[in-house]
């Protein structure tokens, strides 16, 4: 990885901000397709207030690359503004999970495809790593996000209602079956509160099938 130019930062200077929860799954989600998962889990915990977990089988993240996977500014996918032109990534500047960074609580688990262990990293509010410890998780990377919006009690007060929070969801799931859509290959499923939720798990899993089913024979 590469920090990017003062210039760059400047063209850029529109600036990520993690309004929501849904921002976090989306972001996240897309940080696993650029890194050429085939399959994605998201589980949420009370509406992802309290966590948001995204784990994928993509490529993972290098452990040279770890370092600075979090600090803001800091990307793989280009190296100046000319780069915008023949762009082929979801993401592209650098801040997303430096922005989850800054209002929530993250650990990142990542092993490539050379490395013999993966390792969970914990960052602070700047992205960088706390601590590193190995774990038994396969090759991919998972992000884990806790305690949204600690640090924003006004943010975190407009999911105070759980109409609120309800509709949350279901926005998250329409941006997660639109993915589904566009990459019918993918396998990509949706969880919240484990048991609690039953209902919501088969009836995402439905709609992705039913969507890969149209979308498959419409080719």
């Amino acid at each position: 990885m590469h920090q990017l130019s003062a210039h760059t930062v400047r063209l850029l200077s529109s600036a990520q901000v993690v309004a929501s929860v849904l921002n976090v799954v989306k972001e996240l989600t897309e940080n696993a397709l650029d890194a050429d998962a085939t399959a994605i889990d998201v589980k949420l915990e009370n509406f992802g207030l309290e966590r948001i977990e995204v784990r994928d089988n993509g490529i993972g993240i290098r452990a040279e690359d770890a370092p600075v996977m979090g600090v803001r500014h800091f990307t793989s996918k280009i190296s100046s503004h000319e780069d915008l032109e023949t762009l082929q990534t979801y993401g592209f500047r650098g801040e997303a999970l430096g922005s989850i960074c800054a209002v929530a609580e993250v650990t990142v688990t990542t092993k490539t495809k050379d490395d013999d262990v993966s390792v969970q990293y914990s960052l602070d509010s700047s992205g960088n790593i706390v601590s590193q410890k190995p774990s038994h998780l396969g090759q991919g990377t998972t992000v884990s996000v806790q305690r949204l919006f600690r640090n924003l009690p006004v943010r975190r007060q407009l999911y105070s209602s759980s109409k609120k929070c309800r509709e949350e969801l279901r926005r998250i799931q329409e941006v997660l079956t639109a993915f589904a859509i566009v990459k019918p290959e993918l396998r990509i499923a949706l969880y919240h509160n484990k048991v609690t939720d039953e209902v919501l798990q088969i009836q995402t899993h439905l709609s992705l099938y039913f969507f890969y089913f149209l979308y498959s024979n419409r080719i």
